[in-house]
């Protein structure tokens, strides 16, 4: 199941590349059934309950897609995304690498010890930064990164 989701529902942190496609953003319009906004260069799209980030590339005739960072395994999104868009995966220009699970979490504890899990990243360091980032702002909840259960 897919639908269009506002800018909004989009946080980049963890946030990964996963492939280009190898059409206009117009054309990904039609291929889902909705019309791109007029001059907007991106849309955001949800697949299977996974936020993904659709960004024209200027001039290429290409869309580069993003998976937001609450998706651990980034490379479960390819062979969905092909399929509603009627490509096969050899049809893609390029596809991301590094598909497998992301191994770090970064958890928030709020002030009655709930841990929510926030973003996932394939390094410790950038996880930690963030982290950093929240507390140095005077956020009251505690911001953790522990290794990611990849099961």
């Amino acid at each position: 199941m897919t639908r269009r989701l506002d800018d909004g529902e989009w946080i980049a942190h963890g946030s990964e590349a996963l492939c280009l496609l190898p059409l206009n953003l117009a054309e990904v319009g039609q291929r889902l059934g909705w019309r791109a906004a007029p001059n907007a260069g991106h849309a955001l799209l949800q697949l299977e309950g996974d936020v993904l980030r659709l960004e024209e590339q200027p001039g290429a005739g290409l869309v580069q897609v993003w998976v937001r960072g609450d998706v651990q395994a980034p490379g479960r999104c390819l062979l969905p995304l092909c399929a509603v868009l009627g490509l096969r995966r050899d049809e893609l220009p390029w596809v991301a690498a590094e598909l497998g699970p992301k191994r770090w979490l970064l958890l928030r504890r709020d002030d009655n010890g709930n841990r929510v899990p926030m973003w996932y990243f394939r390094e410790r360091g950038p996880a930690e930064a963030v982290a950093q980032s929240f507390a140095a702002r005077g956020h009251k909840q505690v911001y953790e990164v522990e290794a990611a259960d990849s099961t």
